[in-house]
């Protein structure tokens, strides 16, 4: 139930940030003369005195070079925006850059992002996460940004130089030198639903600079946000994360530097908050009954057709989820998740202005999940939908790069990469027969997967400063992707227990290429273009394996093509501008762009046979065909006043599907029973726009640096970010409403030590879905038509939705204390 309370005080926080920023500048206005300079800010990190935005450095291409000369796509957000803005996690980063879109639709399990319209449902995702250029494998979300220098989100492919699973573009989080900053902080925080922060770091070392480190640890979480009617208890969406980091850099030798980093992190999630939408709300493309009925006694259908939803689907407001069975059978609903991550670099630079780098990294990933997998209180195949799974990742990597003098009109680098994937014992069950209070013992299965992913490259860059105006660069990468699925899947059904080998592997070779040529306009305007193209690897669908499935069932999947999918393959040609106005206190930057995407891999639903005559559903990793994204994006950021900073962002992306047919809208649009391979019209979604990819989205930032008249030192926030509609599925019908997210924060600093901090995040509490995805409802099953060239009914389920919320409006208090 809603209180009066969470809307009092994020009033009064909002009403803050709005009327003590004008009191404060009169304040300062009253106590100085005009032709005063005024007083500088009680603490070195806020500085309401600046009048140029700072000039900003990067390694977007393995180099170090200028933002604004740089020929890509780049946002970049600073320790100093970070801590401004109160900015958590990659769900904030994406809210404030353009044509990048990320929804937690799931809990924080199951990231996928979305930059530049270049949307997936299952597999692997488009865009990948780094730390300090290390890719990361596995979700990214419960990463904070407590001991980040910045944070670096490049747009369209990156598969030049940061290789596979970045063609949609990378996001490098780029943590600080240790021993940067000596000195330490304490942050200490809570609010509402039991959220709360803690924050310990400290830097130090050496007087001549020769070593540093850091250590740094932190808590951070909620209690459970939403109330279970099946349970009787509030026991969705609480999360609770716990991280350890500690680095060293350490300089022998004048050339030489070693920096190590160590990471421990574990995360505790309960169940997330999702609800069926409901079959008896579906309103369009209705089941036609015949009135018959079929085997097992289920009604049979004159068509294909089993229900669908046309239009906005409205958010949820209550929600059953059996976390009390998995409770009582002794396993936990929700997710576990222990990280490791660890690296090592050896960065040598030569007398000559060469450079020589070694980053050597090792990690691993120990994730449990309990889910009810039919998102509702009702039992699904007795309790079958309530899964519990553990699987083990580990991986290393070894990239050797050597690099030239960046200052010589001609220069370049050279590097091999080896990264190796694989999968350890792990384990798997469901609550199939568990009732309360419990009527028996839940045992899960192990497994001893032999998955694994090699990857191996040879990339390279050439940058040719061709005069003071016009600069050239090529870069390619040539890679190997060695992919292997082995393993027995075991399926208990009916009281037996079914087994079910199976080992697959395929090789994917690619050579990604990037040629850039850029102009300088003027001393504030660069002008670039850019050809780039990217590749993801294809891969398996083992759920073609399982061991309840029937042969012919299992037949039927691979005669469809579905134990494997391709290669997917993208090319950009990208025109843009990067100008710095009015002395350098305007930034504006924008890009225009195409991205050729063939053989885009979206998912197919359909239902087989199990060995009991009973149907199993389930997504299966399929290729879309082509698509063809068209887009623009806008960054500006305005210091227009003393004081005072905007930021602008917007961005368009028109993702059209050129060339896909399926099989779910064959069984939509079609007249009679048609097969999506037989190229029927009413089977394509040609024309139609990619799920997940918002069309629009805008954010608008304005923060206000000053100084009471007592000295103290004083920050306020506002922004507000929208994206447009978004489709759940290629033949856009069902849809998510266009969303608005609107956060404030104030800061005060009495002295260079303390900072007290008020807060709101979604202020006016937008109830727009996170995300929604279709699903089957498995207490409803149908007698349907076959697919030709299958004669005869088959079994499936009604179609149903189900739906996240989004986080509701969240406030408190932060204190920070630096030392």
């Amino acid at each position: 139930m809603t209180t009066p309370r969470p809307k009092l005080l994020s009033a009064c926080i909002a009403a803050t940030l709005f009327v003590a920023a004008p009191q404060a500048f009169a304040q300062q206005a009253e106590t100085q003369p005009a032709d005063q300079t005024p007083p500088a800010t009680a603490t070195s990190e806020y500085d309401a005195t600046a009048t140029q935005l700072d000039t900003v450095t990067v390694t977007a291409r393995g180099i170090s070079e200028s933002l604004q000369k740089a020929p890509l796509p780049i946002s970049v957000i600073s320790s100093k925006q970070i801590e401004e803005q109160g900015l958590v996690d990659v769900n904030d980063i994406a809210a404030i850059t353009p044509s990048f879109s990320f929804r937690s639709g799931y809990g924080r399990g199951f990231d996928r992002p979305v930059i530049r319209g270049m949307s997936n449902i299952q597999g692997e995702p488009n865009a990948s996460f780094f730390i300090d250029g290390i890719f990361v494998v596995g979700d990214v979300t419960s990463y904070g940004l407590d001991n980040i220098q910045r944070v670096e989100v490049i747009r369209g492919p990156q598969s030049a130089e940061f290789g596979r699973r970045t063609f949609a573009g990378a996001v490098n989080f780029i943590t600080q030198r240790p021993g940067s900053s000596v000195g330490g902080k304490v942050t200490l925080g809570g609010g509402n639903y039991g959220s709360e922060k803690l924050g310990v770091f400290y830097s130090g070392g050496s007087e001549d600079g020769s070593f540093g480190y850091d250590l740094s640890l932190t808590k951070r979480g909620n209690d459970a946000i939403y109330f279970n009617d099946y349970s009787g208890k509030t026991d969705l969406g609480d999360t609770e994360t716990q991280s350890f980091m500690a680095a060293a850099a350490w300089a022998p030798i004048d050339n030489l530097e070693i920096t190590a980093r160590v990471m421990r992190q574990k995360s505790r999630d309960g169940h997330f908050a999702i609800d069926l939408l409901g079959v008896d709300k579906m309103n369009c493309y209705l089941p036609e009954y015949t009135g018959g009925v079929g085997p097992g006694g289920f009604p049979v259908l004159a068509s294909r057709k089993k229900g669908y939803y046309c239009g906005d689907i409205p958010g949820p407001n209550e929600y059953g989820i059996n976390t009390s069975e998995f409770v009582a059978a002794g396993w936990m609903p929700g997710r576990k998740t222990d990280l490791s991550r660890n690296s090592l670099v050896f960065d040598y630079a030569f007398d000559n202005g060469w450079n020589f780098t070694s980053t050597s990294a090792y990690n691993e990933t120990v994730t449990y999940a309990g889910t009810d997998q039919d998102y509702s209180s009702m039992r699904g195949l007795g309790g079958g939908f309530e899964s519990i799974n553990q699987t083990n990742l580990m991986d290393w990597s070894q990239d050797l790069r050597v690099s030239t003098d960046q200052s010589l009109p001609v220069s370049g680098k050279l590097g091999l990469y080896y990264y190796n994937q694989s999968s350890h014992p792990g384990f798997f069950g469901d609550l199939s027969g568990f009732v309360l209070p419990g009527n028996k013992s839940v045992t899960p299965y192990p497994t001893n997967p032999q998955d694994s992913t090699i990857n191996k490259a040879i990339y390279a860059m050439v940058n040719w400063r061709i005069n003071d105006q016009w600069t050239a660069s090529a870069e390619g990468r040539y890679a190997q992707d060695e992919i292997s699925a082995a393993a027995t899947d075991n399926k208990p059904l009916g009281g037996v227990m079914y087994s079910q080998s199976y080992s697959l592997a395929e090789k994917f070779k690619s050579f990604t290429p990037r040629v850039t040529l850029s102009y300088q306009a003027a001393d504030n305007i660069n002008i670039y273009g850019l050809y780039s193209e990217g590749t993801k690897p294809g891969g398996f669908n083992t759920s073609v394996y399982r061991a309840d499935l029937s042969d012919a069932g299992r037949d039927q999947l691979i005669a469809r093509g579905l134990e494997s999918f391709k290669e997917e393959e993208a090319t950009n040609y990208e025109l843009g501008i990067k100008s710095d106005w009015l002395d350098q206190s305007l930034r504006v930057n924008a890009s225009l762009y195409q991205i050729n995407w063939d053989n885009q891999q979206l998912t197919e639903t359909g239902a087989v046979a199990r060995k009991d005559g009973s149907f199993f559903s389930t997504s299966y990793t399929t290729n879309v065909g082509e698509t063809r994204i068209r887009g623009f994006e806008l960054e500006t950021q305005w210091l227009f006043a003393q004081g005072w900073l905007g930021s602008f962002n917007y961005s368009y992306n028109d993702a059209e599907i050129i060339n896909f047919f399926s099989q779910a809208q064959a069984d939509l649009f079609c007249a009679d029973p048609t097969s999506a391979s037989s190229g029927a019209a009413c089977a394509s979604s040609a024309g139609n726009t990619l799920p997940r990819a918002p069309k629009h989205s805008a954010s608008l930032g304005l923060t206000y640096d000053g100084t009471f008249s007592n000295g103290w030192g004083w920050t306020a926030y506002g922004d507000a970010s929208y994206e447009g509609r978004r489709y759940v599925q290629v033949d856009n019908l069902a849809s998510i409403a266009p969303s608005t997210r609107t956060n404030f924060r104030f800061a005060v600093s009495p002295n260079d030590a303390l900072q007290v901090s008020a807060f709101v995040t979604n202020a006016f509490n937008d109830r727009t879905p996170e995300d929604v995805q279709r699903t089957l409802d498995p207490s409803k099953t149908v007698w349907t038509p076959n697919v030709p060239p299958l004669v005869g009914p088959g079994a499936g389920n009604l179609t149903d939705f189900a739906v996240s919320p989004s986080l509701p409006r969240m406030y408190g208090i932060e204190v920070q204390y630096r030392f």
